[in-house]
């Protein structure tokens, strides 16, 4: 297939950089110097030498390398971050309980012991003896993202995690191949192109005429909020919708578990699974760590995912470059106000892998991040009906159904603004973001403690991988107060907000500094507009967790756990986004007045 890159060389990466030093450098050297040294050396004696050579060798490197690391920690004045010790080497029951803990514990909750046991917001979790550093402090943050970012990009590890899924789209670039991305995407957010409401208009009443006719029965809204979004970004960006809310609904009662929701059949079905698949594998390998390659060393888990996305959009990008040649003969050329991004990208450029890159690439930004969002607005409000409640007041009001609101109108729905930010905070839709030091070692400066004491630096290697949880910066007790696990929007009405505006680092949910989200205001402007039209009709959401897949509800020991482990109604689950495992099923009641 034209788009496929090739699927070994990641084999050839394991191989190279990984197996030969590791194994076979150690006992080459082992066996040539005891042949020079000892020509009739036992066999016996010789085995036993190789095969002690390997964990000597891997003992001596990593030796060498934190003294390296601790000299050039102290010739920039920077500490170490603390490193966590675990019971073997590697740290491999760290990582393997990491990957455990991802199907039975709450999200980031082993993070949160790992900081409480080493009294540290900021560890190297040493994977493998590699740098992998895990952080929840917003001065790290900070740096990464802004006052240091020319210091930090996705790297080669991350790069070649997502290669074959997104390619060398936005998300998954730096430098130059980032900055020509962002010039051909930033035309189609400008506040001319998203206040124009007609596509939000036409998407949200489908989705509403959906509801109409399902009156009283459970729907998945995760799957439905999915087609929304999906149907409303490929219309804006690509000029057409791909109708998925035409398409086979999951059904209440007969639903299976999906790669990340429920399942869905028909060809959006096809192309959802195989999306939302191709985030469990990338994910899976990222948690990982560098021994993925060998976990997949005899198939690529993303093939048979690839193949049905690419059978999905390969007509779209094929249709669409055949129009551009045949109106380049014609002589016709629309400027970029007349276009949408797929036209554009069309008319820029002939190869089909960066137009699907970066088709794919959006799409995830497009569908699942804004769907989350909605998602879990709604989640929220099924919980606290004192919030719908009130929030529905200030939608009317200002309103009332029948009604389409204006870009005017979204901006004095304070209240409403505020739900969605507590949303943001609580239920961040990209709940840990990657990052790696990619131009030499550097030391990230840290402010004074509350006494005064100052603070020294903390030193990142290079090609530290380095990431950072919004999900558990967002609930910091020091940072937000002692209710943090709380979900009370008037915390951004009230004077608490002036925290926030003191310190915005506490509060990233789109990114921040020159990767910010581009699609940022698109994405609110959506939620809201969405939440008001539904508010319009809606006036009760009730949460029908009898209807959830089986295996999709919460573990018994969540209710013993810390924090909103113990009120939590559905599975939070992390896939590059946030979801809900089984999806969110819930049944609306419609509103008399």
């Amino acid at each position: 297939m034209f788009f496929a890159n090739d699927p070994s060389a990641y084999r050839t990466r394991l191989i190279v950089h990984t197996l030969i030093p590791t194994f076979v450098l150690p006992v080459l050297v082992t066996t040539l110097f005891l042949q020079r040294v000892y020509p009739d050396v036992a066999l016996l004696f010789l085995l036993i030498a190789q095969l002690f050579s390997i964990p000597a060798w891997g003992a001596i490197t990593v030796r060498y390398g934190q003294y390296q690391q601790r000299k050039l920690a102290d010739s920039l004045n920077a500490q170490i971050i603390p490193r966590v010790r675990g019971r073997w080497p590697g740290n491999l029951d760290i990582m393997l309980n990491m990957i455990k803990a991802a199907k039975e514990r709450y999200l980031h909750d082993p993070y949160e012991d790992l900081f409480e046991e080493y009294k540290s917001n900021t560890l190297n979790l040493g994977f493998l003896w590699g740098d992998f550093i895990i952080t929840k402090d917003e001065e790290v943050v900070k740096y990464v993202l802004t006052t240091g970012h020319d210091h930090f990009g996705h790297g080669s590890r991350v790069k070649e995690i997502l290669a074959r899924f997104l390619g060398d789209g936005i998300f998954n670039s730096d430098r130059e191949i980032w900055k020509f991305h962002r010039s051909m995407t930033r035309p189609f957010f400008l506040k001319e192109r998203i206040s124009d409401f007609e596509n939000f208009e036409h998407h949200t009443s489908r989705t509403l005429s959906v509801l109409r006719a399902l009156g009283p029965i459970p729907i998945d809204v995760q799957d439905l909020f999915g087609r929304f979004t999906i149907d409303a970004a490929s219309s804006f960006l690509f000029g057409s919708s791909l109708e998925t809310l035409s398409m086979p609904l999951p059904k209440a009662g007969e639903a299976k578990m999906g790669p990340k929701g429920s399942s869905a059949s028909g060809e959006f079905g096809d192309f959802a699974q195989a999306f939302e698949e191709a985030q469990q594998v990338v994910t899976l390998r990222a948690r990982s760590g560098n021994l993925w390659p060998a976990i997949e060393f005899f198939g690529d888990r993303l093939s048979p995912s690839i193949k049905a996305m690419d059978s999905f959009l390969g007509p779209m990008v094929e249709n669409t470059l055949k129009e551009n040649r045949m109106a380049a003969a014609r002589g016709v050329k629309k400027s970029t106000d007349e276009t949408n991004l797929l036209e554009y990208m069309a008319a820029n450029t002939d190869d089909p892998k960066i137009i699907r890159d970066e088709l794919l690439n959006i799409l995830l930004a497009g569908r699942d991040t804004t769907a989350a969002l909605i998602t879990f607005t709604v989640y929220a409000l099924a919980l606290h009906p004192h919030v719908l409640e009130r929030a529905r007041e200030e939608i009317v009001s200002k309103c009332p159904p029948g009604t389409v609101p204006s870009f005017d109108d979204l901006k004095t729905f304070k209240y409403l603004r505020a739900v969605l930010n507590e949303v943001l905070r609580l239920y961040p839709p990209v709940p840990i973001i990657l990052r790696a030091s990619t131009s030499g070692a550097t030391a990230i400066p840290r402010t004074t403690t509350a006494d005064g004491t100052l603070r020294k630096p903390y030193f990142i290697p290079s090609k530290a991988n380095v990431a950072f949880s919004s999900f558990l910066l967002h609930r910091r007790k020091d940072r937000w107060g002692q209710d943090a696990e709380e979900f009370d929007p008037d915390r951004w009405l009230d004077s608490r907000v002036e925290h926030m505006v003191k310190n915005p680092f506490i509060f990233v949910p789109f990114n921040a500094g020159p990767r910010i989200c581009i699609g940022q205001q698109f994405a609110l402007n959506e939620a809201s507009f969405f939440l008001v039209r539904l508010l319009q009709e809606y006036d009760s959401f009730e949460l029908t967790p009898e209807y959830q897949p089986e295996g999709s509800q919460p573990p018994a020991g969540w209710y013993r756990g810390r924090g909103r482990a113990a009120v939590e109604k559905v599975w939070f689950a992390s896939a590059m986004t946030l979801f809900a495992k089984g999806g969110l099923w819930l049944r609306f009641g419609k509103a008399t007045i």
